[in-house]
Order: C-alpha cells, then structure tokens, then sequence
C-alpha cells in the first residue's frame, strides 16, 4: 500500500482512469497486436452511479472513453446485480468494461455504493475499481464507521480528501494502492529528466498530470501530529452528534422530513410540500445571510443539505441554525396555503 497526494478527487479519478485505459489496453494488444489502438479505446465501456460526483462524467470526456450511468437502489446505493447485468449487456454487443468508480459517501447525500457485491463482480470481470471516498472516506479513521468498506480489499485505487473532514486546508487529497499499475500509463521520460536517483527513491512526476508538485504532505502531517488520531476521532464523532441533533429537530417539526438517512455530518430534508416551495424557501434562507445551505436532487424530490462542517461548530450553532430555518418556514406559511389553494 502506498499514497500519493493529488490536488483534488476529480483529479484522482481523471488519473485512475487514464491508468485503468492504459492496463486494459496493454491487456487487449497481446490478445489482438494487430488491432489499432483506437479501434480497441472505442470498445472501452467505465461504469458509474447516477449518484457520483460530476468529475467521472467529466473524466470519461476527458479520457475519450463511453460512460455508462447507472440508476441507484431507493437508497441512493448502487448495487452488484445492476452493475453486472449493465456488464453483460455491454459485453453482449462488444464492449469491453474497464472501470467502475464507486463512491462511499455521495455529494447529494452521503449514500454508500455496495462495495461488498460490486468488488467481486470487478475481479470477475478483470475492471479496474475505484473508490471516492473524498467526503466519508475521512470517518473510516473511527472503527464504527468502517462497515461501508466492506469490499475495499477489491479495489484498485481508493482517494479521500482531508480537506472536507479531517482539519486539513484545501488542496489535499490522497489516493493509495498499487503504484506501478498506476505509474505504468504516466511515463513519460525524456532524457533531461532522467537522474541517477530513480531506483532509490520514488519519482512522483509520474504520477500524474503535472511535472512539479506541491509538499501537500505537510499539513497534513502537522495535523496528525497536532491533534493525534483520537484528537481526530473526537472531532468526527462530534460532528455526527451534531447531525443527528439536528435530524431529531427536523423530526419533531412536523411540516418538515428527513430525505435519506443520516450516518456522518450531512443531513438532507425538506418541507413536506412541492420542490418549487422548498426552493423558495432555501433562496429566502441563503439570501438572508444568516445560515447557507445547498440543493441537491433525491430522484424526483428536491432536498436541502445540511453540513456540520465548522470546526467549532456547537448545539447552540445547530439551535440557532433550525431557529432560522423555522422562522423562514412559518414566513411562508401564506405562500404555501396560496398555493395548496390554487392547485384546487
């Protein structure tokens, strides 16, 4: 097992899915030496939820290879049978997949790709697995919450960012795994980089995109050495507290409900009434500047994310925060009846 530091996820998922091309490519050339290239790109086929981050769609542009989308469980989860009937389907019409990018933790809120059934179906097929775990990644420093890794011994790559959970400044995201399957498809090696250190220590130009990097290794460093493993524990913990305190004040409001459920420190909900009403009211909410907060798309409902992110974040933070929302909520007590009236 070994680390390395890239800027961000999606740059850690561009990068694993230029090597994942790159290994299915020198695959596929010792089975057809006489087929182009271009010819055996055109055939790779990389798999994702619909629930993963933009930056795979963009990654696949990027990397001129097919994307195929694939439609979660009810619980924002994507599942081993889905991916493996998409598989099948594709090889069927002569497609070749070759990477999966799962995520453990979504954006829109927080769900768990099923690792436990996808990874054996990506050793089945020889397709090179990813895992995005920029946001939840950084709680499987508790032993609680590890249960969603079950299936991460099947992985080829796996990146989080300390920057969205660990106290760590941005840019700062890490990736780890096999570095040779990943350095084999960066190589580029022109005489006046060559030097007579390359078997003594590790070149980091290749890999990835840029020539010269940042010691990104150093603030984190200064954070676990400053705060400790269980400093760091407390402060995951804390903000899951926070989270669940203020599910239980969404709950007990009864014009209110919680969207999907609540592991870390994201809490989706939204106003039992039509997604235009709950877009007004976070419009109103972000516009007064007391609190922000920030949509996303649960199938077809439109939901508010909560975050406990703040460091120092407290109850009282989290009381005041509901304060604001419920008094924006009983504002629009008039816009809401207005409307119920004019749908009869």
């Amino acid at each position: 097992m070994i680390s390395k530091f890239h800027g961000s996820a999606s740059e850690c998922v561009f990068v694993t899915l230029l090597a994942a091309r790159a290994h299915k490519i020198r695959e596929l050339k010792k089975q057809h030496p006489f087929v182009e290239e271009g010819v055996l790109m055109s055939k790779l086929m990389a798999y994702c939820s619909k629930e993963a981050h933009s930056c795979v769609e963009k990654a696949a542009m990027m990397a001129f290879v097919k994307l195929r989308i694939l439609q979660p469980d009810e619980n924002q989860s994507l599942r081993g049978p889905t991916l493996q009937q998409a598989m099948e389907e594709d090889i069927a019409m002569g497609l070749i997949p070759f990477y999966v990018e799962t995520t453990l933790g979504t954006t829109s809120c927080c769900s768990f790709d099923n690792l436990s059934e996808i990874g054996p179906i990506c050793e089945e097929y020889g397709v090179w697995l990813h895992v995005d775990g920029a946001y939840a990644g950084n709680s499987f420093i508790c032993p609680e919450l590890r249960n969603p890794m079950k299936g991460i011994e099947c992985a080829s790559s796996f990146n989080f960012n300390p920057n969205k959970f660990m106290l760590t400044n941005f840019d700062c995201s890490v990736m780890v795994r096999d570095r040779f399957r990943l350095t084999q498809a960066l190589v580029v090696d022109p005489l006046y980089l060559q030097h007579s250190y390359s078997e003594q220590s590790i070149d980091y130009r290749h890999w990835g995109i840029p020539l010269s990097r940042r010691f990104r290794a150093l603030k984190l460093w200064f954070v676990i050495r400053s705060f400790g493993v269980e400093g760091l524990q407390r402060y995951i913990r804390e903000h899951c507290r926070l989270a669940k305190k203020f599910e239980a004040l969404v709950k007990k409001d009864n014009r209110f409900e919680v969207a999907s459920p609540v592991l870390l420190g994201l809490v989706c909900f939204r106003m039992k009434v039509g997604n235009h009403l709950n877009a007004k009211l976070l419009s109103s909410i972000n516009a007064a500047g007391k609190i922000h907060m920030v949509p996303a798309n649960l199938g077809d409902k439109y939901v508010i994310r909560f975050c406990v992110c703040a460091q120092n974040a407290t109850d009282g933070h989290i009381e005041y925060a509901w304060e604001v929302i419920s008094e924006f909520a009983t504002d629009m007590q008039d816009i809401i009846q207005h409307d119920a009236i004019n749908r009869f």
